[in-house]
């Protein structure tokens, strides 16, 4: 189980790491108080709104409310017309990174980089802009995506412009790329190639002390104490002169490894109190859960379950793990180990199921970004065709045009009768295309008339198929081996045995578990009180502590043809089973109403919903269709993200 948590840890540690490093000025303050001085007294509209930027990136990870305004501010003036459009997109990529939401911070970067492209005045916001989009994409491409941007784009760039310091950056990105990989010795050899670099500047600064941050890491995870007490000394050294520096959270997260490192675990919980201060203080969210986190792994190296339990709760209680969804399975996973390894196996069932739900939906998050890019591409390739095909057409007409005047210069007699004899067959061809557009048009609406009552059969078909078969095995469990369960009952009964009783409450839990099934399979209740009750009777059976169905009925009439009720009971079944897979919801309203001949169906939860537009149904979904147009009937899906989902059937009887 630590063997995990190490692992896991690595990646938690290497993603918040990344975001952390921003290449701010060591003394923070005096940079923010020259950006504010600068809005306030600047002449001209230009470098005010760059200030504006500047301050927007200074607070992106750690005031998403400060870094959206100063943003705002520069988005919204008519002055931005004098930036190059990639300078806006690099800031805005810096805000959605922060805030979690890659797949906008990809898009962002991805025109960034290719504005700035040719803009030599912006060399490094080109690099950074290159940086981030390969870290954006690290969950999708993994990390080898980043070591190729890095390699081809950020260290070629760097050098090509000699700037040293984003050659210096570059590097020490590359190890900690390697780093999150397990291959520390190649990360070592990126570090040191950063220090080279370093060493001969005349100054020490940001960079310096991310690369001395990073080596203490890359030792700790070597299990060399003595040398990350090195490079941890000079970054203590750095950081002295400001004390209220926003990369302290991150020097107590390497002081904390150090200390682990060495085997002193009161000291290193101490570093990681320290360093979940700092970073509450200067809202550093995903450093404060990067805290937590090695705060759990040195409990559980003490074996000191209770607390590493505490801590896990705690992460949860404080709702520091964002938007960032692997987090939270990590989360749930470990808390499911640690109560494994208390013995408190409910719970730690509990929290396995948690985790796995949320795995699905990451899986399902995955499908439907990938189904979004092959939509792009195919939408990019039809237009390139439409592009040939126009061009195609446009060089035909051209030389027709050359054609038609050649021969009006040397058939003026004839002109007029051409001019007739080309109107005519125009006509008629422009008839002809009409009438085999229509044709067309009618072949096609046919086939795919044809098509629909094709499927609408076979759906049918099996559908119907599908009941017949449950209630054949429902009658034979029934029958047959519910006689032959009670029968051998009776015939242990009979006996004088010692533990004949054991035997007799296992066959009776056997006689429980096929009634049971032989129910869900054709509800004895829908068949012999109707509908209502049968539907009541589903809900409270779903209902729990923690998620209650609400059934209600009004003027349900006992008339109601069998195969509607049936086919409403499994609408409602299938339904209710969606909510519980997906909705994360707490409360379900099922109503069901009559009037005259129309029936009407709701299911309502309270769930997190979701965009109709973004997601493809999945097979329960399809099977609700398909049953409500067994009975040609309507379906209605609504549903918005955070705002729950409803479905309304409706159908004649």
């Amino acid at each position: 189980m630590c063997k995990n948590l190490y692992i896991c840890l690595l990646f938690l540690f290497c993603g918040v790491q990344a975001y952390a490093q921003q290449i701010l000025p060591l003394d923070e303050k005096a940079y923010l108080s020259g950006i504010n001085q600068q809005i306030q007294t600047a002449k001209n509209e230009k470098l005010r709104l760059e200030n504006y930027l500047l301050l927007s990136e200074f607070y992106a990870a750690t005031d998403s409310v400060r870094s959206k305004e100063a943003l705002d501010k520069v988005l919204a003036s008519p002055q931005n017309k004098q930036f190059n459009r990639g300078v806006l997109d690099y800031y805005q990529g810096v805000y959605y990174s922060n805030r979690g939401k890659k797949g906008k911070a990809k898009e962002y970067f991805g025109s960034a980089v290719k504005e700035l492209a040719e803009d030599s005045a912006n060399k490094e916001l080109y690099i950074k802009s290159w940086y981030n989009y390969g870290y954006v994409q690290v969950e999708e491409k993994g990390y080898q995506f980043l070591i190729k941007t890095l390699t081809e784009q950020c260290i070629p760039l760097s050098e090509s412009s000699k700037d040293e310091l984003m050659l210096a950056y570059s590097y020490t990105q590359m190890g900690l790329t390697f780093m999150s990989v397990g291959d520390t010795d190649k990360a070592q050899k990126y570090h040191f190639k950063s220090l080279d670099i370093l060493d001969k500047l005349p100054q020490e600064g940001t960079i310096h002390l991310i690369t001395y941050c990073n080596l203490v890491s890359n030792y700790c995870y070597k299990a060399k104490g003595d040398s990350a007490k090195i490079y941890l000394d000079k970054a203590a050294a750095l950081l002295r002169p400001y004390p209220d520096s926003r990369q302290f959270p991150n020097y107590f997260y390497q002081q904390a490894m150090y200390y682990t490192t060495k085997q002193v675990y009161p000291a290193a919980l101490e570093a990681l109190r320290k360093g979940i201060d700092a970073a509450g203080l200067h809202g550093q969210t995903l450093l404060k859960q990067m805290m937590y986190f090695r705060m759990y792994n040195v409990y559980l190296m003490q074996k000191d379950y209770a607390a590493a339990k505490a801590v896990l709760e705690q992460i949860l209680a404080d709702k520091i793990l964002g938007e960032e969804a692997n987090n939270r399975k990590i989360t749930f996973t470990q808390l499911a180990a640690v109560n494994e390894v208390m013995g408190d196996y409910k719970e730690a069932y509990q929290w396995m199921k948690k985790a796995s739900a949320l795995s699905d939906s990451l899986q399902q998050k995955k499908l439907v970004e990938k189904m979004h890019e092959l939509e792009v591409v195919h939408d990019t390739h039809q237009k390139e065709q439409t592009i040939d095909q126009l061009v195609r057409e446009k060089k035909v007409e051209a030389q027709l045009t050359k054609e038609r005047n050649m021969r009006m210069l040397f058939l003026v007699v004839a002109l007029i009768l051409t001019v007739i004899i080309a109107g005519l067959i125009w006509l008629n061809y422009r008839n002809q295309q009409r009438l085999n557009k229509q044709i067309r048009n009618s072949h096609q609406q046919e086939l795919q008339h044809l098509e629909n009552e094709k499927l609408y059969a076979a759906s049918k078909a099996v559908l119907l198929g599908e009941e017949q078969e449950r209630q054949r095995i429902a009658q034979d469990l029934h029958d047959s081996m519910g006689g032959m369960l009670a029968n051998i009952r009776l015939s242990i009964s009979s006996l004088k045995m010692d533990d004949n009783q054991l035997l007799l409450q296992k066959i009776d839990k056997s006689i429980s578990e096929m009634r049971r099934i032989s129910r869900n399979l054709m509800p004895e209740t829908l068949k012999n009180l109707g509908l209502e009750i049968a539907l009541k009777e589903l809900c409270e059976s779903m209902s729990n502590t923690h998620f209650v169905v609400q059934f209600e009925a009004f003027n349900l009439k006992a008339d109601i043809p069998f195969p509607i009720q049936l086919s409403l009971y499994r609408i409602t079944q299938e339904g209710l089973s969606n909510v519980i897979k997906y909705a994360q919801a707490t409360n379900v309203i099922v109503q069901i109403s009559q009037h005259e001949q129309f029936l009407s169906l709701t299911i309502e939860d309270n769930g997190i919903g979701f965009n109709p537009q973004e997601v493809v149904y999945g097979l329960g979904i399809r099977n609700i269709e398909n049953r409500v147009q067994l009975i040609a009937g309507s379906l209605e899906v609504i549903s918005q993200k955070g705002q729950g989902t409803t479905l309304n059937i409706g159908c004649n009887v």
